[in-house]
């Protein structure tokens, strides 16, 4: 029995040091080990330990991943123009978050499901709360006087973006676990009485604090989503639109960038000009009502366009990468430096092709309602929480370049240990 529980807490440390570890920059070494030393003890106890169990809602999307996958193997051998270059990239940014996905789950099913999706909620806890604390600290170090400090350089590493996609992933998991509780009961709950409420607060004042507009955007989409299937069972909670338009409404207030967003992201789409494409400062256009530019809405919107126009050109893909907006760029235009369009839909289809883009929307789809139908047919906390954060993921990486790199391989480790703690047939708890 000490063996066990000792290994209990074993397995929630380790989920819960890669979780933390996993979007830390330049700790790639301590993340390999970390995920070395959770194969090494899952090799250790092979024979005698529960293993993770797809369950028959997922399957669809299952098999949706698999025809995904095989078509990037295919397109990268047959289509690709250099395929060993895409070969390589699918191994980094493809085969390692699936397979870090898979280890995800054989180590969840280790533990009682909701101490394992306690370890990676209280992970991703922890950094908001250090992003908070950080932010409060730079605030009394300048005397309490200027105004919170926000965006770049007031996150403890990286910049606000990286923040932000944690505090997506955390919004997600915690108010799906809060809509399945008032669905449910206590009985899914993570956290016992108002601790959940506190937990869910969390994410809220951080999205305030960061104040990125893409997130917030997501945000507000999945709170809409969770208050419209309250209200079908308790039409009271209509009134939760209202902390829908007090977020949206400090957004605006307190991102200057909303400011202008409609009359740049026009200039970016229609403009003649070619400062998206070389920067100089001294060809930076205005827009029609003579004020500048808001420079993020009209770059992306930019360079959203020339990627639909490149997809024109080349609806097979250009191969495997998340670089194939700079590769389409250098090529039409020959200048480097270019890498995502900021956008990850149409970066996967210049690199995947408009079939490959089609079948990552198509398993993403079938694993949101795999999500639900396990959530609605086995009352399945985790089902829903996996629903909320694929949904939340896909809809952020239509707005932003994220489905590469670090934020993958962690979506895909949290997919992971939801899927190994959704009730089995034999009820897991």
């Amino acid at each position: 029995m000490m063996r066990g529980a000792a290994m209990t807490w074993f397995w929630q440390a380790w989920l819960a040091a890669v979780v933390f570890i996993f979007p830390i920059p330049h700790t790639i070494a301590l993340r390999n080990l970390l995920l070395l030393i959770g194969v090494l003890a899952l090799l250790a106890s092979w024979r005698r330990a529960p293993r993770p169990q797809l369950l028959s809602a997922l399957k669809p999307a299952a098999w949706g991943l698999v025809a995904t996958t095989a078509w990037l193997a295919l397109h990268s051998i047959t289509v690709a123009p250099a395929p060993t270059f895409a070969l390589d990239n699918l191994r980094g940014d493809w085969i390692v978050p699936l397979l870090t996905a898979a280890l995800a789950a054989y180590a969840a099913a280790r533990i009682e499901a909701r101490l394992a999706i306690r370890a990676i909620v209280a992970a991703l806890l922890a950094h908001m709360l250090w992003v908070l604390g950080w932010q409060l600290w730079l605030w009394v170090g300048a005397g309490m006087s200027g105004p919170w400090p926000s965006r770049l350089g007031s996150v403890p590493f990286g910049e606000s973006d990286y923040q932000s996609s944690l505090n997506g992933f955390l919004f997600a998991l915690l108010l799906a676990e809060r809509v399945a509780v008032k669905c449910v009961g206590a009985d899914v709950a993570l956290f016992a009485g108002r601790k959940g409420w506190l937990a869910l607060a969390v994410p809220v004042i951080a999205d305030a604090a960061l104040r990125m507009r893409n997130g917030t955007a997501v945000n507000l989409a999945l709170l809409v989503a969770a208050i419209l299937h309250l209200a079908r069972r308790q039409p009271r909670f209509i009134l939760l639109l209202v902390a829908v338009a007090s977020l949206a409404g400090a957004s605006v207030t307190l991102d200057p960038r909303w400011s202008g967003l409609k009359e740049s992201a026009s200039m970016g789409w229609s403009s003649p000009g070619s400062y998206w494409l070389i920067g100089n400062r001294t060809m930076r256009p205005l827009v029609p009502s003579g004020a500048q530019i808001e420079e993020s809405a009209y770059l992306r919107t930019a360079w959203a366009h020339q990627a639909m126009l490149a997809i024109g050109e080349h609806p097979l893909g250009l191969g495997f990468g998340r670089d194939a907006f700079g590769r389409a760029i250098e090529a039409k235009y020959g200048e480097k430096g270019f890498v995502s369009s900021h956008s990850g839909w149409l970066d996967f289809a210049l690199a995947a092709g408009l079939p490959g883009l089609a079948l990552l929307l198509l398993s993403a789809g079938l694993a949101i309602r795999g999500g639900w139908r396990q959530f609605r047919q086995h009352d399945d906390g985790a089902g829903l929480m996996l629903s909320f954060l694929v949904g939340s993921y896909v809809l952020r990486c239509l707005l932003d370049g994220h489905l590469s790199g670090w934020r993958l391989g962690l979506f895909a480790f949290l997919c992971g240990t939801l899927i190994a703690a959704m009730k089995s047939p034999k009820h897991r708890t």
